[in-house]
C-alpha cells in the first residue's frame, strides 16, 4: 500500500524551497522571492508559473494535507475557538475562596480557554495582639481579546465584505475617457 511519502515527486532544490517558502505563508509571490526566483515576469520564473508546474502543485497539496492531519484543525475547530473567546463573559467564571478559578454554571464548554491570565495575589496578616491570622486572596482575571475574534468570525459570515466600490465627485459615477485624440499641426500650413 502506498503511503502518502510514497507519492511525493521529485523536485529540484530550488523548486523544494519555493514548497517550503509556501507553506510558511501561503503568498505565491513572496515564497517564489524568499526561495531565489524572481518576481518579474521579464526576469524569470514567477511563483504563478512554478504553481502552474504539476509536480510543485502536488508536493505543496501533500503538504497542506499532511499539516491539516497533523494539526487537527478544521474550519469549525478555528471558528468554534474564536466563538469561546468572541463570547466568553466574566459570568462565566467563579472564585473560591483560596482564589482558584472554575467555570459556573452559564459557561460554555471549554469556556477555560478563554481565559488569557490569572494573578493571584494571598495576603496573610497576623495580629499579635489578638492572635489572629486572616488571609486576604485577590484574583485578578484577564480574558482575551474579543475585537479581533469578532471581526474575523464577521467576514466569515459575510458581515464585513472585502468590497470597495469607488465613486466620481459628488457620489456620482467615475467620468472615464473613452475615446483620446492625438492631432499633428504641420507648422508650414499654420503660418499660411
Amino acid at each position: 500500500m502506498d503511503t502518502t511519502e510514497d507519492k511525493l515527486p521529485y523536485l529540484t532544490p530550488d523548486k523544494q524551497a519555493f514548497v517550503t517558502e509556501y507553506l510558511i505563508d501561503e503568498d505565491v509571490q513572496q515564497a517564489a522571492l524568499r526561495a531565489g526566483f524572481y518576481t518579474n515576469e521579464l526576469e524569470g520564473t514567477t511563483g504563478s508559473q512554478l504553481m502552474d508546474d504539476s509536480d510543485v502543485a502536488r508536493a505543496i497539496a501533500i503538504a497542506l494535507a499532511q499539516r491539516k492531519t497533523r494539526v487537527a484543525m478544521t474550519q469549525a475547530t478555528v471558528l468554534h475557538e474564536m466563538s469561546l473567546l468572541a463570547a466568553s463573559s466574566i459570568d462565566h467564571y467563579a472564585v473560591d475562596d483560596e482564589g482558584n478559578v472554575a467555570l459556573t454554571a452559564l459557561a460554555p464548554t471549554g469556556a477555560m480557554r478563554a481565559i488569557q491570565s490569572v494573578k493571584r495575589k494571598i495576603i496573610t496578616k497576623y495580629d499579635p495582639s489578638t492572635k489572629v491570622t486572616t488571609k486576604e486572596v485577590n484574583v485578578e482575571i484577564k480574558l482575551w481579546d474579543k475585537p479581533t475574534p469578532l471581526k474575523i468570525m464577521g467576514k466569515q459570515i459575510g458581515l464585513f465584505p472585502d468590497k470597495v466600490e469607488h465613486s466620481g465627485p459628488g457620489g456620482g459615477p467615475i467620468e472615464t475617457v473613452t475615446r483620446v485624440e492625438r492631432v499633428v499641426v504641420d507648422p508650414k500650413q499654420e503660418s499660411l
